[in-house]
């Protein structure tokens, strides 16, 4: 522990690095923009550990999660040199200390109460504590000081990197690509084309590689496929071929996308020459047990057709099942 002088220098360094994190935990990004609203703001679900390799589509959600992780590094490594205390109580404690704050940016509406804040917080100041204890002679010496430092920048580095990595291989890893055509189907029939020839949607050339929903289907009908929670994502394209389009008519064509009961996503094309470009869909699944595809028609000329070409189910890794299993076990459905 800090003794003398050391001590009291830490102790002035670690109350005005709180009086900052408080700053900016209420005062700055400015949150009083939000004090006119009634309604109190929280997100009680645990979404994960929210740290991430960059990426440059959500940069901002990115530095602020690894801020509220480092910020809170500091607290771990240097509390346990100035309070003799075990592990537990001092997670306890922390644990009580940050889920007063986030109650009370909550109620003063300067903030929200987030379970997953509370989790990044406590990992950095968990992963400070570490480091304090992997030094164990000569902390309060100029050189002991420097292997704190460093021991508290490789262990916050390596938790960085693992959890990052972790989250990587849940959100872009996946299994077995499955095309539909395939698979056998729960409920409903369709019918694919034995040949996959092209055509032409907006005058834009289109060659199917994997499969083609075939025009002999019903204008309108849909169909299910059993999922059981092992797929992660469909992916297709969806267009009403130029050739299927009569000169003097009009009307939409329409694809919804249901896991279930519930609509996922849906896709319209103007069934009008020039209106009807190719469309691309990339839907998430996470754990569903069944897929239904609807396909709608509504012009008058029963000849026209939507169709579905390259339609996969991307099949999810063992990590983003066993994700879903516990998912489903605390309720999440």
């Amino acid at each position: 522990m800090f003794q003398g002088k050391t001590r009291t220098v830490a102790w002035v360094g670690f109350w005005l690095y709180t009086a900052l994190t408080l700053f900016f935990l209420f005062v700055s990004f400015n949150r009083s923009s939000a004090l006119p609203e009634t309604g109190l703001r929280y997100h009680l679900a645990f979404d994960g550990i929210p740290l991430r390799f960059p990426d440059s589509g959500y940069s901002n959600l990115w530095l602020f999660n690894l801020g509220n992780y480092l910020a809170f590094v500091p607290f771990g490594l240097v509390i346990p040199l100035l309070i003799r205390c075990r592990f537990l109580p001092f997670l306890l404690v922390f644990l009580a200390a940050i889920t007063g704050i986030e109650l009370i940016q909550m109620v003063t509406h300067l903030g929200a109460f987030d379970v997953n804040d509370i989790v990044i917080n406590t990992l950095g100041a968990t992963v400070g504590y570490g480091s304090q204890r992997l030094i164990r002679r000569d902390r309060t010496t100029p050189g002991g000081l420097l292997k704190l430092l460093f021991s508290g920048a490789i262990l916050t580095l390596t938790v960085y990197s693992a959890v990052s990595g972790l989250n990587h291989y849940l959100d872009h890893g996946h299994g077995e690509i499955k095309a539909l055509d395939r698979l056998p189907l729960e409920h409903g029939k369709v019918q694919w084309e034995a040949q996959l020839n092209g055509f032409t949607a907006a005058q834009e050339q289109i060659k199917p590689a994997i499969n083609l929903y075939s025009r002999d289907n019903p204008r309108s009908h849909e169909f299910s496929l059993r999922l059981d929670g092992q797929y992660k994502e469909i992916t297709g394209n969806f267009a009403v071929p130029d050739d299927a389009i009569p000169a003097a008519d009009s009307g939409s064509s329409r694809v919804i996308i249901r896991a279930d009961g519930e609509e996922l996503y849906s896709l319209n094309v103007n069934i009008v020459p020039g209106e009807n470009q190719p469309l691309s869909f990339r839907v998430p699944l996470g754990g569903k047990q069944e897929l239904t595809l609807a396909v709608f028609n509504d012009a008058a000329d029963p000849r026209t057709h939507a169709v579905m070409w390259d339609l996969t189910l991307i099949e999810a890794n063992a990590g983003q099942k066993l994700a879903a299993r516990i998912h489903q076990l605390l309720g999440g459905g």
